[in-house]
């Protein structure tokens, strides 16, 4: 009996294994656990470079000029509740591409104006298709 355990062995380990003692499995250590996600220090915000920063900025201003003419033009009291709060928000944007700018941040600027005058775009057509 004690043979042919040993032949049944020699034929499922590798040569030099079927003599060898098998010891017991190591206790399994559960993986250590990642830090918390308020631990984490914050990510690095990388703004896009921009080659031309003087027209940038020019770029920047024509754009929230545009931003500025078609928000004269809402009456924000015939607004529905997501209107007003898509108002909100390039009123936002506008408030933060203008903090970029003062800071020399055009890149950053540039993607915020974009974002307000885009938004502000869509709730003027959404308003004229309303009427």
């Amino acid at each position: 009996m004690i043979r042919a355990l040993r032949l049944v062995l020699a034929t499922l380990l590798p040569l030099g294994c079927a003599s060898a003692a098998v010891a017991p499995p190591a206790a399994v250590r559960p993986p250590p656990s990642a830090p918390a996600p308020s631990a984490l220090p914050p990510a690095p915000q990388v703004s896009p470079r921009v080659d031309n920063p003087q027209g940038a900025e020019r770029d920047v201003q024509a754009r929230l000029a545009h931003v500025a003419q078609v928000i004269d033009q809402i009456d924000p009291s015939k607004l529905a509740s997501e209107q007003r709060q898509t108002l909100s928000s390039v009123q936002d944007f506008v408030t933060k591409a203008t903090e970029a700018l003062r800071a020399k941040d055009t890149a950053r600027a540039k993607i915020l104006a974009d974002k307000a005058s885009h938004l502000a775009d869509d709730l003027a057509l959404a308003l004229k298709g309303a009427k």
